[in-house]
């Protein structure tokens, strides 16, 4: 099983040391007594550095030598030793004619003693010996100056490399398999760059189409990833840059071994390797050298532990094991279908955050009942109620966090829903643009404030107009004015003529006509009194015993609206602005009820004041009308005259009333245009703010748009007689023109009380207007990716894997921390162009900035994102058993990990090594891994 559950993590590597017994150079002196290759051994045993190269000048004895020694002392731990075999070849490229040195990494698994000396007995120098100039081998070198004067050429390598492992070993690519070249860069190596003289320039370029990778320091690093670094237009690898100690001594040990040191002139860097501390994880730096090779003081990619999940622990299951550990980059989960990947990440999903979890699983499979959300087909959280996965964070202790949580299918169904892409842009938007947040906040706010106003407004009109209609009734039902008018004038000539026969005075008449328009004046007045009084009796009562003290009923009701509304406002703001409300609806709610108490006197005192004045009347004329009450006749034409002149006063009364209420309408009309040109203004400022600068963020550009949706339009238009011809409907069967009604609300208003517009049967008028007047445009943003674009009105032109990026950009993007995202096979419907050009571009990228957790089928992303870890799934079964026959059980470890097969393993995980399960589970995953290895190898 792997030695390295986490994968691939930021080791320490130090290629290029030698140990005691060095053949040249050798500065060692014993400490203490002790041993010195003991010394040697505590002192690589206690350092940082986890993969150690003990090189030695054309021999491997030391190496084995420490090797065994470090075994006996230390057993079998993590540390990894590799043999380094330091060679010069016969060329100088430097001013002091130094040899070039060349490095052979060897691959520990296929060295041993044997291998080792046949190696260099095929391994031929450029000396000879004898007089019959026999050539040397590196086995025949005994003495200091045999070593001091040895050079070997390239082809002496190729020659000894075929000779020992097969005329197959010497393409590149095989060779790694046995081991890996590495060229000096520093003094005594070739120059990045060249010298300046061709010749020289033109055997560097040779040496390092040869070579796998350089002895070098940072500054050549740059100079070593260019593929178009060579002499001639020919590309070349991109190669990584290692660095090492060069120890001679203890005192080289102590000073430079994982460390950053400057002396005599020589600068020694930090070499971090993100690999397996193993050979095939030395290979893998060949592939991405780039992203697995650093010289750096401190540790690459540090995250900060409280947003990275260490490992999750489950108790109360047998179902799945204690312990599981995680990669801080991209962890990748892999398995047939049902081995428990996507439980796995559910189950730390809801870990987490479980509302957060039951919800995105509810929207992402559409249940209808959040309660049918689980880990798992046919399992609800409710049913894995016993069970618990603690999810336990870098930092350790009781660090809660949160994760980012994709399920399978998730970023498709986003990106298939056009009216949703708003609701996805926004919260990434505004958190890179918090002007535009408010910007936008106010002007919905706004517009959701005017709308409110319109159906206020267009309600106010109907209900005047419906009072206008009742006062028109009751003035048509009190007669024709100008009929009322003639008849009151011939009663009063019938007046005259019976006075003249009843010889009453001109004075004693003209009385009494006063009289009796005084008393029905009176009358009138006490009649309207009293319906006054009944209008207030809801609200305030007097006191009958009393004829004093006036109860209030019901109390009055207040409503303050106030622009701005403290939706708004900041807290702060919106607390004071609605104590402030409350406050002033309390005041405004005792000024009402004061008002109405001091009406109410009013009334009472008014109505005591014209009954006491008919009493007087009455009283004090009394001669007069009982002399008129004596002549019938008079009396009764006087009566029929007073009743002319009553009913003309009512009408006069009404038609006031009618012009005071159309005055009203005619304020409503000016109110609801008011509203509706702030309505397009508001609108019209938010496009302008969003355009005042562009809108961008990593890679999307962002655009708005306002438009009326055609189905809001067919909505409002399902009140209307589409067979009339109107102002508004301007053909048979088309749509309601909303903008011809909100461009004259009056007429569009009148229109439909007079019944110029047809409504279909049981559609109130009211409710349709306040419909039409408020068809306000849809706000929408869009986002556009090289050209492609998603969102607005418009359809989306993105392709499934540009969707997919653009959906993930924006959910990671929801939150200002990188907080883990866990995803779950986010291949789904998308085709492997879209995968490998699109989606595992980002997710090399963002792993940089947060941890992944993702479960995948497809060889693209797992292998072509460079996973740092794999863990393999599996799920009990006959063919393929688990230990203790847990249901699911899982290896992990980093790509490059391998294994030859076990067929004598009792458990499907302990068959074969990460890289062998891959290439069984993921789909194309040899081809996956293919490519990968021939990824940045171009050949001459």
């Amino acid at each position: 099983m792997s030695k390295t559950p986490r994968g691939s993590e930021w080791r320490k590597w130090d290629l290029h040391m030698h140990a005691p017994g060095t053949k040249m150079s050798d500065q060692y002196r014993s400490i203490d007594s002790s041993p010195e290759i003991d010394e040697f051994c505590r002192i690589i045993k206690e350092s940082d550095v986890a993969v150690l190269g003990i090189a030695d000048y054309f021999s491997f004895d030391t190496y084995f030598d420490v090797k065994e020694r470090y075994l006996t002392l230390n057993g079998n731990d993590h540390k990894l030793l590799l043999p380094n075999l330091e060679l010069r070849l016969p060329v100088s490229l430097n001013k002091a004619g130094q040899a070039v040195n060349l490095h052979l990494v060897f691959n520990p698994a296929i060295l041993n003693r044997t291998v080792a000396n046949r190696f260099l007995s095929n391994l031929q120098t450029a000396g000879t010996k004898g007089r019959d100039r026999t050539r040397v081998n590196c086995d025949d070198l005994k003495s200091a100056d045999d070593y001091e004067s040895a050079t070997v050429s390239l082809d002496a390598i190729d020659d000894a490399i075929k000779a020992t492992f097969g005329d197959f070993a010497i393409a590149p690519l095989s060779r790694q398999e046995y081991l890996v070249v590495i060229a000096s860069a520093k003094g005594d190596g070739i120059r990045p760059g060249g010298s300046g003289i061709k010749r020289k320039n033109l055997l560097t370029d040779e040496i390092d189409k040869y070579c796998d990778a350089f002895f070098s320091n940072s500054g050549s690093r740059d100079y070593f990833l260019d593929k178009s670094r060579l002499e001639t237009a020919e590309e070349v690898a991109a190669k990584p840059v290692f660095d090492g100690c060069d120890a001679h001594s203890f005192d080289d040990l102590q000073k430079n071994l994982g460390k950053i040191s400057t002396s005599e002139g020589q600068h020694r860097s930090i070499t971090w390797v993100k690999a397996d501390p193993t050979f095939p994880g030395l290979l893998q730096t060949l592939i991405e050298p780039a992203e697995r090779v650093l010289l750096h003081a401190l540790k690459p990619d540090q995250k900060e532990p409280y947003r990275v999940i260490s490992k999750v622990n489950f108790t109360g299951t047998e179902d799945f094991p204690s312990e599981m550990v995680f990669n801080q980059n991209l962890s990748s989960i892999i398995g047939s279908r049902s081995s428990g990947k996507s439980a796995l990440l559910a189950h730390i999903a809801y870990a987490v955050d479980p509302e957060g979890t039951v919800a995105t699983q509810t929207e992402a499979q559409k249940l209808k009942d959040s309660k049918d959300a689980g880990p798992a087909a046919g399992y609800t959280w409710n049913d894995v109620a016993d069970m618990t996965c603690q999810v336990e964070w870098a930092s350790g202790g009781s660090t809660a966090g949160k994760t980012i949580y994709i399920p399978q299918n998730s970023l498709y169904r986003l990106s298939e829903q056009p009216e949703e892409i708003t609701k996805k842009i926004s919260p990434a938007l505004f958190r890179a643009y918090p002007d535009l947040r408010i910007s936008h906040e106010n002007a919905v706010n706004k517009i959701l404030l005017v709308n409110n106003t319109v159906r206020e407004e267009v309600g106010e009109w109907f209900s005047l107009a419906a009072r206008i209609d009742a006062i028109k009734q009751e003035a048509t039902d009190l007669g024709d004015r100008t009929a009322i008018a003639a008849e009151r004038d011939r009663l009063q000539s019938e007046i005259e003529e019976i006075k003249s026969r009843a010889q009453l005075t001109d004075v004693e008449v003209s009385t009494y006509q006063q009289i009796a328009q005084k008393l029905g004046e009176n009358s009138r007045r006490l009649d309207e009194i009293n319906d006054e009084l009944g209008r207030l009796s809801p609200y305030v009562t007097l006191d009958i015993e009393s004829a004093e003290a006036v109860n209030v009923v019901e109390s009055v009701q207040v409503s303050v609206s106030v622009r701005p509304s403290d939706s708004e406002l900041p807290p702060k703001a919106s607390a004071r602005v609605a104590e402030i409300i409350s406050d002033s609806s309390r005041q405004i709610t005792q000024l009402v009820e004061e008002e109405l108490r001091s009406v109410l006197m009013g009334l009472v005192a008014e109505r005591q004041h014209l009954r006491k004045d008919n009493q007087l009347i009455k009283e004090s004329d009394k001669e007069l009308i009982e002399k008129h009450d004596a002549n019938k006749e008079l009396s009764a034409v006087v009566e029929k005259h007073k009743k002319q002149v009553e009913r003309l006063g009512e009408i006069e009364t009404r038609e006031k009333s009618q012009l005071k209420l159309s005055n009203d309408q005619d304020k409503c009309i000016e109110t609801l245009t008011k509203a509706l040109t702030d309505r397009k203004a508001t609108l019209s400022s938010l496009l302008e703010t969003f355009a005042a600068e562009p809108r961008v963020l990593e890679g999307l550009s962002f655009g708005i748009e306002a438009e009326v949706l055609d189905e809001i339009v067919k909505h409002v238009t399902g009140g209307f007689s589409q067979r009339r011809v109107n102002e508004f409907i301007e053909n048979r069967g088309a749509m309601v023109s909303y903008e011809k009604a909100q461009l004259d609300p009056k007429l569009f208003l009148s229109s439909l009380k007079n019944d110029d517009v047809v409504l279909n049967k049981n559609y109130d008028p009211k409710a349709v207007a306040a419909d039409v007047l408020t068809v306000t445009e849809e706000i929408r943003f869009s986002a556009e990716l090289d050209s492609d674009r998603i969102g607005g009105f418009a359809k989306s032109s993105m392709t499934p894997g540009k969707q997919a990026l653009f959906a993930l950009t924006l959910i990671l993007n929801e939150s200002q921390e990188p907080w883990p995202l866990l995803i779950d096979q986010p291949e789904d419907d998308l085709d492997s162009r879209s995968i490998y050009e699109v989606i595992v571009p980002y997710i090399m990228n963002r792993k940089k900035e947060r941890q992944i957790i993702m479960v995948s089928h497809n060889a693209n992303l797992v292998i072509g994102a460079d996973s740092e870890q794999v863990i393999v799934a599996n799920r009990h079964g006959g063919d393929r058993k688990n230990a203790d026959k847990r249901m699911f059980e899982y290896f992990s470890g980093a790509l490059e990990h391998t294994q030859s097969v076990d067929k004598l393993s009792r458990t499907a995980l302990g068959r074969f090594g990460v890289r062998e399960h891959a290439c069984e589970i993921l789909d194309g995953g040899e081809e996956a891994f293919e490519k990968r290895r021939n990824k940045y190898k171009i050949l001459s």
